[in-house]
């Protein structure tokens, strides 16, 4: 069974998502449901996005489409994860639109890194969260 984690810019970025009026982001749950609920361990981990590979993790920048806005992968959203190359463990790092009010156009180097030091900490801190499909 996949063990799906957190950290907190993940949930943070995920809640200011869903508050936008109009509901427009309403639909990435959804989404991330649909690519990774019944998913195998090996799918996740053999993604063509794949943009860092550090000690025995893998780091996926994921598109996601929006099939309720009707806008494909390469419009809908970025899902940025880390997948152990170990354990079945996933930990959702970030997730930002690259259309709508809270648009983002692509996520540097300096700013994964960040994430990832961001889940080092909170992975020795107790501090990530399971991820409820």
């Amino acid at each position: 069974m996949i063990i799906f984690n957190t950290i907190s810019t993940f949930r943070t970025r995920l809640q200011n998502l869903l508050d936008i009026r109009k509901g427009v982001y309403a639909s990435i749950p959804a989404e991330i449901k649909r690519e990774f609920q019944s998913a195998s361990i090996d799918t996740i981990r053999n993604n063509r996005d794949m943009i860092l590979i550090q000690n025995e993790a893998v780091i996926v920048k994921y598109r996601l489409g929006d099939k309720r806005m009707k806008l494909s992968k390469a419009n809908g959203y970025r899902l940025i994860y880390m997948v152990s190359t170990i354990i079945d463990r996933v930990v959702f790092l970030d997730v930002f639109p690259k259309r709508g009010p809270l648009q983002q156009l692509n996520i540097d180097d300096k700013e994964i890194l960040r994430l990832i030091e961001e889940f080092n900490s909170e992975a020795s801190n107790g501090l990530l969260k399971e991820y409820e499909f």
